[in-house]
């Protein structure tokens, strides 16, 4: 796969070759496994389509212009990010007829393509997919992955702020995933899971992004997606939203009600969350909820910036987990996830 070029695996508590954030020198190694990036064309176009949501994304440092992709690099060295890891979402190619929605993924596909070739070891991509049109969905996937080299795919909880993900009709799509042996990243729309009591109050991203992380990840876990397609890795944002905090609720509903067909948490022990909550009581909660090994380093670039952007490095290593736990954190989980 096309990646970072990083130093092999060091289990040694004692010893490290990795860079600290507050340190001088030393190689960049860290992966962000949460960031995005969109070209102004392709802002205009799916808005043209139908996107409402696309100022969320515009003239905050985001695109692929000279000066922006220098400031986001300038970022990643500051806090001791070697590679990010690319995505679409929640700005997905899912509007306009099947024809148009196929050509919007192949250029944002295209453009990270360009960026990972371009700036090599600094970035990789998790491919867009024209959902919910499955047949251009499924043939995306296969370039993204087979041919462009891509670490998986990014979807987003709802598509077209409508459909689950465990919606039947996606069915076809996840078997080619499950094919594949790929990863699929989960992001939230920023609809507020279409919720009054969320979006009368203008809470969609304040609580409505980790309430989507939270819900889509049910809806699979009851449509029993991921025990139907094991050969596929689950990365979800944002710690998994409340997933860690009510996991014991979670599973009482199994084994006391049968709510689903088999048992949350050994299902979420093996899906992925991204640490993009900056909260180190959080941080240690979903540690003890699935395991340090379950965790990745995620920013959310480009909502946090410039000292914000280096908090995503400094709160992993000043939460009280120890130097091998922060470690795999910050890298040799995301090696581990990404066949690196």
């Amino acid at each position: 796969m096309i990646g970072c070029a990083l130093h092999p695996d060091n289990d040694s508590r004692e010893t490290s070759p990795f860079k600290r954030a507050d340190s001088a020198v030393g190689p960049l190694t860290y992966i962000d496994t949460h960031a995005h990036l969109w070209s102004v064309e392709y802002l205009d176009a799916i808005a043209t389509l139908g996107a409402k949501d696309t100022a969320v994304a515009r003239n905050i440092r985001a695109t692929n212009s000279a000066s922006d992709l220098k400031d986001r690099l300038q970022m990643m060295d500051d806090a001791g990010v070697k590679c990010q890891v690319l995505s679409a979402t929640p700005q997905q190619p899912q509007w306009g007829d099947n024809r148009d929605a196929h050509q919007l993924a192949q250029s944002i596909n295209d453009l990270y393509a360009t960026l990972i070739k371009q700036y090599p070891g600094r970035f990789m991509a998790y491919g867009a997919v024209p959902l919910p049109h499955v047949d251009e969905a499924i043939k995306e996937a296969r370039r993204a992955i087979t041919k462009l080299n891509f670490q998986g795919i990014g979807l987003n909880t709802l598509v077209q702020n409508k459909y689950s993900l465990a919606d039947p009709r996606f069915l076809p799509f996840f078997e080619e995933l499950n094919r594949l042996k790929t990863v699929v990243y989960i992001h939230p729309t920023g609809c507020g899971a279409n919720s009054r009591m969320i979006n009368d109050y203008h809470l969609e991203w304040v609580i409505g992004a980790p309430m989507e992380d939270t819900i889509a990840v049910l809806q699979l876990l009851k449509a029993d997606v991921p025990r139907r397609f094991p050969h596929i890795r689950f990365h979800v944002a944002h710690l998994g939203g409340v997933l860690p905090f009510l996991m014991q609720r979670i599973e009482d509903n199994y084994t006391d009600w049968n709510a689903f067909q088999s048992s949350p948490w050994e299902t979420l022990r093996n899906f992925w969350f991204d640490t993009a909550n900056f909260h180190k009581e959080s941080l240690r909660c979903s540690r003890d909820t699935f395991g340090f090994a379950q965790l990745l380093l995620g920013s959310d670039f480009p909502y946090f910036q410039d000292d914000k952007y280096t908090r995503a490095v400094r709160y992993i290593q000043s939460s009280a987990l120890d130097t091998y736990e922060q470690e795999a954190i910050l890298i040799t989980n995301a090696k581990r996830l990404y066949g690196l």
